[in-house]
């Protein structure tokens, strides 16, 4: 009988133990459950705002141009008016359209993307003006004809195209006219730059605020700072050509943020959409 019961009372205890073991598994699912919906209506949240802040800010630009339409003093001071608060650590930028909606938020502002050198439009002698500003005239030019020659569609690594690249940017100049490379292969983003061999971030962070891949080859004069201006290798305008809506949605009390960056051509009848991007933070 005594061997019984403590077989017995050894398969009770194996038996709580096996309950207290799916109970505390089945309560870790529920709280990773509890916490994966959390994130996916935080993510749904965000990215609905930061549309919303897209929309809100596109709206307003839309207006006032209409508005402006037969005043062009009126509308270029806008413009400007619109791209020329700058960041800085003491002064951030004020965003052109922030508002709430229940626990969402948004804020949304415009950079003049004409402002800023294009790196698929520079070619070798405007990317090795603009990069010599951080780094010597021999890695400059090295760097330069290497993202000249990617934006080509030619092997970054060849020699061969790095020298013809170089040729051309040399046979432009004796003619008196700026090289404007075909573009084939563009940048996508100014991170695909630290793909080029022997650009690190360090230097990329230099120049970041001076570089773009969302332009058209033109350069705002009144807007471009020295160094770009002294770079640029496309035809000068004397207001945005392109501009570039960034726009941040979340939820209060979640530190999930989405971003969305539209580049829009500056039209005469308003904005026209040219690139969309979407980031998770």
């Amino acid at each position: 009988m005594r061997r019984r019961s403590g077989v017995a009372l050894i398969a009770v205890l194996w038996t709580i133990v096996l309950l207290v073991s799916i109970t505390a598994v089945a309560s870790s699912a529920a709280r990773s459950s509890a916490h994966v919906a959390l994130n996916t209506r935080a993510s749904v949240v965000a990215r609905t705002m930061a549309r919303n802040g897209i929309i809100a800010a596109t709206a307003i630009v839309n207006d006032s141009l209409a508005a402006f339409a037969a005043d062009s003093a009126q509308r270029d001071a806008f413009l400007s008016a619109l791209t020329s608060t700058t960041s800085s650590a003491t002064t951030p930028v004020t965003p052109l359209a922030h508002d709430s909606l229940g626990e969402g938020v948004y804020s949304a502002t415009f950079v003049d993307v004409s402002a800023r050198l294009d790196v698929n439009y520079a070619g070798v002698e405007g990317m090795t003006v603009l990069l010599r500003t951080v780094t010597s005239e021999g890695e400059a030019r090295q760097l330069a004809t290497l993202i000249d020659a990617r934006v080509r569609g030619e092997s970054s690594t060849s020699n061969e195209f790095a020298l013809k690249a170089s040729r051309d940017s040399v046979s432009a100049a004796l003619l008196g006219r700026a090289a404007r490379p075909s573009v084939r292969h563009p940048f996508q983003s100014l991170d695909e730059l630290l793909e080029i061999p022997g650009m690190d971030e360090a230097l990329l962070v230099r120049v970041a605020s001076l570089l773009t891949v969302d332009g058209d080859g033109r350069i705002n004069r009144r807007s471009a700072p020295p160094a770009v201006l002294a770079a640029a290798a496309g035809s000068l305008v004397d207001r945005p050509s392109r501009l570039l809506c960034i726009a941040r949605g979340w939820q209060r009390g979640q530190s999930l943020t989405r971003e969305i960056q539209a580049v829009y051509e500056v039209a005469d009848d308003g904005l026209r959409l040219i690139r969309w991007r979407e980031e998770g933070r």
